[in-house]
């Protein structure tokens, strides 16, 4: 085993997490000792097992996160909300535990050799012309979940004179592990996928392991403090062309319905309603609907490319076919 030093040591928060547990595998393959911030230790779901460092802490209590953020020299903060019942809850947890984790880490390791923040492609919000977003467009999010992403990429700006960031803005992500995307295989394992609003839409996918490749990228090449990549597919897929991919790969035959922006809207209030008598994040709000109904979620990641090295490993039906395998070995889906 490597000898453990600063130089090598780093924060993943978020690593209970799909895009976290994916990352901490890869820093653990490539020799990094790995350190996880955790709410709960008593959760750690894919951890569990894993040669890393356990540190209980809350970036909602800044006070919690000292002796995490000490004699590290990269942090990858991953960890945010993308549910949630209330819509302050983003905020809270996406916008203002960035800005509690940023803080401390200038007062306790303003050394540190890069600050990683794991936005999303709402932040920026869907193209408004039908070309790929890029980092310097202005961000036009539509939800409480891209604008509070938005809100953490301000506050990780306001420290690139203190200390090196980087921003990573991924596309819709899928994968094993995944609980999101998940639904999507979920009704087309029972026949059917479902279309929002007229007309054909246009994706950039992210597979979770491209993706957690490029953030070890970003961490580990000079980047100018501040910068922002896109991280998908270098591909636009129309929507019904991964529907069509989805059903191959997945060996199931499934009836497309298309369901018109008002319907899906009401199919919205009804789902917020159920979630706030169990308790539960809805599965479909009115947000979601209004994301599904956009017709680009795409993004310009040539700069990805080239600043970083970036290409992407898994094209979409690889992609496809280890998530419907994992899924099924995992009795996740028959």
């Amino acid at each position: 085993m490597m000898e453990r030093t600063k130089s090598q040591r780093v924060l993943v928060t978020g690593g209970t997490g799909f895009v976290g547990s994916h990352l901490v595998d890869l820093l653990l393959r490539k020799g990094y000792d790995v350190t996880c911030l955790v709410r709960d230790p008593a959760r750690l779901q894919w951890l569990t097992g894993l040669n890393v460092r356990i540190m209980q802490g809350d970036c909602a209590q800044p006070e919690s996160l000292v002796s995490a953020v000490r004699d590290i020299s990269h942090i990858f903060h991953v960890a945010g909300l993308t549910k949630a019942r209330r819509a302050g809850d983003y905020y809270a947890v996406n916008h203002v535990g960035t800005a509690n984790l940023l803080e401390v880490c200038a007062r306790h390791n303003p050394g540190i050799k890069k600050f990683l923040l794991v936005s999303s492609l709402a932040a920026a919000g869907p193209s408004p012309d039908g070309k790929p977003v890029m980092a310097t467009d202005v961000p036009r999010p539509i939800t409480d979940y891209g604008r509070s992403k938005l809100l953490a990429e301000e506050e990780t700006i306001r420290y690139k004179d203190s200390f090196p960031v980087v921003i990573i803005r991924p596309s819709a992500v899928y994968g094993p592990r995944d609980r999101d995307v998940y639904e999507l295989f979920q009704w087309a394992a029972r026949g059917v996928t479902v279309e929002v609003g007229n007309g054909e839409h246009y994706i950039n996918p992210c597979y979770v392991e491209d993706l957690a490749a490029a953030m070890l990228l970003a961490a580990e090449k000079e980047t100018q403090s501040g910068s922002t990549y896109f991280v998908a597919e270098n591909r636009v897929y129309s929507w019904s062309e991964f529907r069509n991919i989805l059903g191959a790969t997945g060996g199931v035959k499934a009836l497309t319905v298309k369901v018109p922006y008002a319907a899906a809207y009401l199919v919205g209030i009804a789902s917020e309603c159920v979630g706030l008598l169990t308790s539960r994040p809805a599965l479909m709000k009115r947000q979601k609907v209004r994301e599904a109904a956009q017709k680009d979620w795409i993004c310009y990641i040539n700069k990805t490319e080239t600043e970083l090295g970036f290409k992407h490993a898994y094209p979409l039906q690889r992609g496809l076919e280890i998530t419907w395998q994992w899924y099924r070995n995992n009795n996740w889906l028959r």
